[in-house]
Order: C-alpha cells, then structure tokens, then sequence
C-alpha cells in the first residue's frame, strides 16, 4: 500500500489529469488579485514570514529563501551563440531585479493587462485546474482497495506488467469509478442540464468555422485556430448555452476552447454533428461542475490557492509588459548589422575552448586534500577514478566561456598538461568543488563575414536592444512604485556559498 502522499502524487497525475479536462467558463471574469484579502505573497506563492523578508514593493514580499533561489539561477551560465560579457552576479543587484519585474506586474496590472483576450483564458484555466484538482483531492487520501483477483485479471490481460505494476493499474481503475462516481453525484446536486436544442447549432457554427474561415490559414492548416474563434465567433453565437447547472452555464465559447485545447490530429471528425457536440460537451464540462463544488466548499477562497492564482497572473502581467515595451523593435538593416560586425569581429568569433578531464569533489577539505595528492605526482585519471562524484567512465571534454560563465576566466588562464584548483563548478542544481586538468587550449577564432553570420548578428542586435529597453524600463519602474530593502538581513549572503550549499543537498 502506497503512503498517503505517495498515493495522491500518483493518483492526481495519473488519474485526475486524464479524468478532467480544464475548460474555460467564458461567463467568469478574469481573475482578479486577492488583495488585502490575503497576506503580501511571497516569490513562492505563500505568506512571507517577517523575519525571512528582504524586501517589499506594494503589497509584495521577497523572502530571503526566494532571493536565495534566484541568487543560484542568477549564476547559472546563459547559453548563447557568442560569448557575452561576464557580469558579476551581487546580492542587490539581483534582489533589485526581483523588485523590478514585481514592478512591472503592478504595471501591468493598472493598465488592465489582466483582461487581454490571451492572458484572461489562460488565467482562468489555471485557477480551476487548481480547484478541480483541489476537490479531488480529497477522494483519493490513500490508495483504493484491490483484490487479488483483479490485479490477477490485469496480468492476464498485461503479462508483461510486474505485479506491482499491476496493482497500481487496477487501482487507477478503480480510482477512475470512485472519480467517476463522485461526480454523477455532483451532476444531481448542481441539476446539471443539456441543452439539446442548440446542439445543431453548434454543430453548423464548428463546420462554418472549419470550412469557411474568414482568417486565413497558411499551407496545410486545415483546423481551426484560437484566433478564428475570438474574431469569427459573434458574442451571441460565443454564449450559447449547451448545459446549464446551478450557478452557471457552458457555453458554445466554452465548447470551443475544449476543441482548440486538442492537438488538430487528435479533433474527433464528427464536430460537424450534434452526437460529436455532445460528446465533447459531456467531457468538457466535467471541470466546471467540479469548480462548482469546489466553491460551494470555500476552496475558492483558500489562501494558498489564492497565492498561487496570483503569483501565475504576475508571471502573465511581467511577460506582457516586457512584450509590450519591446514590441517594436525592428530587424536592422544589412548595411548596419555588417557595420556591427566590423566594429568588433572578435565578438562573434568563434567560441575560444578547453579540453578538460575534471574530479568533482564533495567540499573543498576534499578537493584541497586530492589536489595535494596530484601535486606529489599521483596519476590524474587514477585519482579521478577512484575519487571523483563522477563514477562513470568518462571522455575529456570541452568546456567554453558560455557553459562556464563566471569561472571562465581563471581556467582560461591555465595551459595545457597544467592542473588547477580547487575551484567552483556548476554541478547539479548548484555549484561544487573540482580539480581541472586541461589537456588542450583552443583560443577564438574570427569569422569571416557571410550571410549565415549576418542573420546571427541581427539577432543578438535585437537581443542587446531589448535588453536596453527592458533595463530603462525597470529603473523607471522601480522609480515609480515605491520599495524598502532591508540591506541589515542582506549580510553575510554570498552568491557562491549559497550555491554551493544548494550543491551540497
């Protein structure tokens, strides 16, 4: 028998998902921010505790865990096409970032962004996956009984299954008809009704859409798309009901988003008839009745749930304002992306690399003590072998400025058959100690000028413009709406030994 825990992971991802389709209900409004409702959020989503913050903006907290976190990412190595400029990686600077892009969803926020045809479906998706997922929770706190005779039938159906993996299949069955039977309950309690009557309507609406689209399609499009169904798509033909239930209806909009949640491979080929507009109406409108419940049980205003609504709609509103600053940034022309290029040829040369062969050490007593080791002459492979995190058999390999980011420099500055360290590395989901043997030296070497380069050029062009841009807009953001830093809780914080410690979990 699985752990409770254990038990609703899997039943959720293997059971619940496959059950409910999250379908948006076009009567909602898009969500709003709990506000004073609920406790500044912090970065994770969840009330910040006083002590942990570092710093705050409107209604906004940053913890020192959350800081911490982007601290790691923050030294993580961007892979680019060129070698970029290595810039250090400071406790401010990053928590200034932070402060910035929770500026930027406050502007977007008071410039109503939440309501965009894109970002409000997308929001409203979210939050009632998060709150069918919530209800259903509650059915599976440990796994369904099964008998032997059952898991005996799904080996003589699946030989190849071990009887473990037979097990839990019949254990998803059976969770399928609790799910199953749990929600016939809830299509009693909340009267859900059809409405039969519109099905051939929606019927000829699909195949309107589908062979006659007023927007055009490109080569070998032959689906209908997002776009036709907001354009195309009158707003009395959008709130059609197909059923209605105590507290709401789903409507033809409704039907539509279940459509184009499908990939176009996967559309049943018979939504020109009302027996196929009924069949994704029954699998659609699973979600809604499960929100339904779930508000009747106050899960809508759960404080986590709440948070975690409002940290999706801050991720939406920063990608939305970065977009709409940048928007109009247009791709340079030949004469002045080669003109670029001529400036400085160095900068888009081809990447300078060292051939390596590495000992990954567990600290820095242990990198310092095999580095002793190999300075009294101990065989480098030999050593790495035996001691190295790394057990596998392992190849040299070539490291480069873009996969190594800070410490690129010190172990550009080592020549071949020489043996340094101890120092830093990214190993896992943070850093750890090594001893780096480089084996080969191969320094960067000029491109000439062609087309193909030139098309690389444009980009990084436009990537140093948007940069600029979105830079000027973060400090006159942050500006704008009014920050505290609690610089005392900032001391002692050094982005190396966080990540290392991260290293070391």
């Amino acid at each position: 028998m699985k752990t409770k825990q254990a038990w609703t992971v899997a039943a959720l991802a293997a059971v619940v998902t496959i059950v409910v389709v999250i379908v948006l209900v076009s009567q909602s409004p898009a969500p709003k921010s709990p506000g004073g409702a609920v406790p500044p959020a912090s970065e994770t989503g969840a009330p910040a505790a006083s002590a942990e913050v570092v710093a705050r903006i409107g209604d906004y907290t940053i913890t020192r865990p959350s800081l911490e976190e982007r601290l790691v990412r923050a030294l993580q190595p961007q892979e680019t096409e060129f070698a970029a400029e290595i810039k250090p990686v400071t406790v401010e600077g990053t928590l200034l970032e932070m402060l910035a892009e929770k500026a930027m969803s406050m502007e977007g926020r008071k410039l109503g962004y939440l309501e965009d045809e894109m970002i409000a479906p997308r929001l409203e998706e979210y939050r009632q996956g998060l709150l069918a997922r919530k209800v259903q929770e509650g059915l599976f706190p440990e796994a369904p009984a099964v008998t032997a005779a059952e898991v005996d039938q799904v080996l003589k159906e699946r030989p190849q299954l071990t009887r473990e993996q037979a097990t839990a299949m019949a254990q998803r069955t059976a969770a399928l008809k609790i799910l199953d039977q749990f929600y016939q309950t809830l299509v009693a309690k909340f009267h859900l009704k059809k409405v039969e009557g519109n099905f051939a309507q929606a019927a000829q609406i699909h195949q309107r859409l589908l062979l006659r689209p007023v927007e055009a399609r490109g080569p070998g499009e032959y689906w209908i798309k997002n776009s036709q169904v907001r354009s195309e798509l009158t707003e009395q033909e959008r709130k059609l009901p197909l059923a209605t239930y105590d507290g709401g209806q789903f409507t033809l909009g409704d039907w539509f988003q279940v459509i184009c949640s499908m990939a176009p491979p996967r559309r049943p080929g018979d939504l020109g008839t009302p027996a196929g507009v009924e069949r994704v109406l029954d699998w659609g409108v699973r979600a809604p009745i499960f929100v339904a419940e779930a508000k009747v049980r106050g899960y809508d205003k759960d404080e986590k749930l709440c948070a975690d609504v409002r940290q999706r709609e801050d991720m939406e509103l920063l990608y939305k304002v970065q977009q709409e600053k940048t928007k109009d940034i247009s791709e340079p022309a030949p004469d002045p992306i080669k003109a670029h290029y001529e400036k400085n040829p160095e900068r888009f040369a081809q990447a300078a690399t060292l051939k390596v062969s590495q000992i990954w050490c567990p600290d820095l007593p242990a990198a310092q003590k095999l580095k002793a080791t190999l300075d009294q002459g101990a065989d480098f492979e030999a050593v790495r072998k035996e001691h190295s995190l790394q057990k596998e058999p392992q190849e040299p390999y070539n490291i480069s400025a873009t996969g190594e980011g800070i410490f690129w420099p010190e172990l550009w500055q080592a020549q071949p058959n020489q043996t340094i360290g101890p120092l830093r590395g990214f190993y896992g989901s943070g850093l750890k100690w090594r001893i780096v043997k480089v084996l080969e030296k191969t320094p960067a070497k000029v491109q000439p000028y062609s087309e193909q380069l030139a098309n690389s050029i444009k980009w990084a062009i436009m990537g140093e413009q948007r940069q600029r841009i979105l830079e000027d807009c973060q400090k006159q953001l942050l500006a704008k709406y009014p920050h505290e830093i609690f610089r005392e809780k900032l001391q002692g914080m050094d982005p190396l030994e966080i990540a290392t410690q991260k290293g070391d979990q």
